[in-house]
């Protein structure tokens, strides 16, 4: 039996340390395709890294949500809820955050089509 747990835990370890790479990964890219597009003056780019922001950050909830297999007393648990709520409010902020960028696009859009409408007549 302790050679189960032995190996679930260096199973477990390894990966919570691929996912978190993977996700600063993600991160790094994001980040660097967001400078890339602000240096080259493109549309959109709060939209773009916080895309990269919410997929970083899903990959890390997988993550702690592994280490829960390596919970061993009541703190190491509510260290980890409290790292899986705020994982989710951050989550919730950049969602919220892309839907907005969404609807202002929207209406930008819209805006300029009425104008360009109002100059044809």
């Amino acid at each position: 039996m302790e050679l189960l747990t032995t190996v679930t835990t260096y199973i477990a370890q390894a990966g919570i340390e691929l996912l978190e790479i993977a996700a600063m990964g993600i991160l790094l890219y994001g980040s660097g395709k967001t400078v890339w597009m602000l240096i080259r003056h493109k549309p959109h780019i709060t939209l773009s890294l916080t895309r990269f922001m919410n997929i970083a950050l899903i990959i890390m909830l997988c993550a702690e949500i592994v280490r829960l297999v390596l919970v061993r007393t009541p703190i190491e648990l509510a260290i980890v809820a409290g790292m899986v709520v705020l994982h989710g409010a951050i989550s919730f902020l950049i969602s919220w955050e892309v839907d907005r960028e969404h609807s202002h696009d929207k209406e930008r859009a819209t805006s300029e089509q009425s104008d360009q409408e109002d100059v044809l007549l």
